[in-house]
């Protein structure tokens, strides 16, 4: 289980680092005087959960014989990263969510879904926040050697990122990252600080 975990908090904090990488490059190739498009529903929550208020605050730990709660709770947490139980239906074949923190504070929000739900996904999303602002696609390649096209949707407000991924780990699961930007951003220079910290040792 602290594998399949650690799995997850290590993709969780890829997906955040392409994404802002992805913000510093079209940052440097937009135009000096050009205005972005205010994405008028930027949201402030996501599965009821604040952005600006510490998880613990807003939920409870889940009850530790694994009885099924009457609200959404978060699990024991491993390396910052809090599985949550007992979500809010969303009309999909089922799926999981967790948060990743940063210094207590939510970095990251992650749903794991399955594949055939994805235009199902695309339409909740779409109904909530709008049309994504930009999108593509990538050739992947799994492990075994077969390829396929992924695509990627993206929602870009100020304080707030979404990406949304047809194609997380494998070819059965989708994925949302919804990404509190400032946050991210301070865990990334943390973690490049450690880096550096420690390759200074060598």
């Amino acid at each position: 289980m602290k594998a399949c975990k650690g799995m997850f908090v290590m993709n969780a904090k890829l997906s955040t680092a392409l994404a802002i990488l992805c913000l510093a490059t079209s940052a440097y190739g937009a135009k000096k005087n050009a205005e972005p498009t205010p994405w008028v529903q930027e949201p402030t929550t996501f599965l009821g959960i604040k952005f600006d208020e510490k998880l613990i605050y807003q939920m409870k730990q889940c009850p530790a014989d694994y009885s099924v709660p009457a609200e959404i709770c978060y699990q024991r947490p491993f390396q910052g990263y809090y599985p949550l139980f007992a979500v809010p239906s969303l009309g999909l074949h089922g799926y999981t969510a967790g948060v990743l923190t940063h210094d207590s504070l939510i970095r990251e929000i992650v749903l794991n879904t399955k594949t055939d739900d994805y235009d199902a996904v695309v339409a909740l999303l779409t109904q909530k926040y709008g049309r994504p602002q930009s999108q593509k696609t990538e050739m992947v390649k799994t492990k075994v050697g077969a390829t396929f096209q992924n695509e990627k949707s993206y929602w870009e407000g100020k304080k707030v990122q979404i990406i949304l991924r047809k194609y997380s780990d494998n070819i059965d699961t989708s994925s949302i990252s919804v990404i509190n930007k400032s946050v991210a951003v301070e865990a990334l220079r943390d973690e490049h600080g450690k880096v550096n910290e420690n390759a200074s040792k060598l």
